[in-house]
């Protein structure tokens, strides 16, 4: 189809937090998530790796672009993002910025998305997809390393795909470890908080770092056989949550080959090193998904997922979201002359 023909875009459209909760449903993370992974690595989606600048202030404070074309979408975009790692402390966000969508037909920018929410949600799914197609089926027993924001979208999402009945929460501030594990007691699981790191995963089937810390809060001696290691938290090269045990021992499979090898930081280190070199991982976990990587080989294997979030990832949601508030009448419309 000539897309001089289509149909006139609506006036630019505002999407805010209210607006994605209202569209947004679990199911729908997973499948935009599964999407853009497998699209990462089938060549469907063209991207790019994060660009930074790095800010004064708390390590790994920065501002942050990522964009992304999907081919079998209609809108391609790039999301800009303030990373304060420090604003939970204060009671904010650390991720606060927008996700701006145009057209292909003349590239004209229609919608503005809040980013911070959508990342929230993106990041979490994709943990969910990857715990998916790497963890054991039976895995019941999850280890938080962090208690905010992504500790609890972690939480929900990963229920979605595996049987999780107990949690063990480990935080450096013991009292809001205490305090987030009763939170999620209420919501029916069996929860204890730990002052020791070690303990908290020393039977965990599945183990999740949401930190934000500048040094490694999970060594490589303390994983048990079998587990499975979502590693969230570290976005930039200063920060790593994992030790070069951690990389040593396990199989690693990454989101994005480019961006594993520039910006996670345990792994740049053990390469410069001479520790590991990139034969070592085992390829992108979007492959894993399209059967052309293999995933787990047996039971007893450690395995880790390193998340640093795939520009795919967000234009794929951030197309979903769009397509949602216009069918449902949601956003709010601005008059732009762009």
């Amino acid at each position: 189809m000539d897309r001089t023909q289509l149909d006139p875009q609506p006036n630019f459209l505002l999407l805010d937090r209210a607006v994605i909760k209202q569209v947004m449903s679990l199911d729908a993370a997973l499948d935009c998530a599964e999407q853009a992974l497998r699209k990462t690595s089938n060549g469907i989606a063209h991207q790019d790796v994060r660009r930074t600048l790095m800010l004064p202030g708390a390590a790994g404070s920065c501002l942050s672009m990522m964009y992304a074309d999907l081919a079998d979408q209609p809108l391609f975009g790039a999301k800009v993002l303030s990373v304060f790692p420090d604003n939970f402390a204060h009671g904010y966000g650390s991720h606060r910025g927008v996700v701006v969508l145009f057209e292909k037909s003349r590239g004209r920018p229609v919608g503005l998305i809040d980013g911070g929410e959508l990342t929230g949600w993106r990041t979490a799914a994709a943990s969910a997809v990857a715990t998916r197609a790497l963890s054991r089926p039976e895995s019941e027993t999850l280890a938080l390393m962090g208690y905010g924001e992504q500790a609890r979208r972690h939480i929900a999402t990963l229920a979605q795909v595996r049987p999780i009945r107990r949690l063990r929460i480990w935080g450096r501030n013991r009292h809001k470890a205490e305090a987030f594990a009763r939170e999620q007691a209420d919501a029916g699981f069996e929860v204890e908080a730990f002052s020791d790191a070690r303990e908290a995963v020393s039977t965990a089937d599945i183990i999740c770092t949401v930190t934000s810390s500048e040094t490694p809060v999970l060594s490589g001696d303390w994983l048990p056989k079998g587990v499975h290691v979502n590693a969230v938290g570290a976005s930039v090269p200063s920060c790593r949550e994992l030790d070069l045990g951690c990389v040593l021992r396990a199989s690693i499979w990454v989101d994005y080959m480019p961006m594993a090898l520039t910006a996670a930081g345990e792994l740049v280190e053990a390469i410069a090193q001479g520790a590991i070199t990139k034969d070592h991982l085992r390829g992108e976990i979007g492959a894993v998904l399209e059967g052309s990587a293999p995933g787990r080989e047996c039971p007893e294997d450690i395995t880790i997922y390193r998340s640093l979030g795939v520009p795919a990832q967000d234009i794929e949601l951030a197309n979903f979201l769009y397509n949602a508030a216009r069918q449902q009448g949601l956003g709010t419309q601005v008059e732009l002359s762009l």
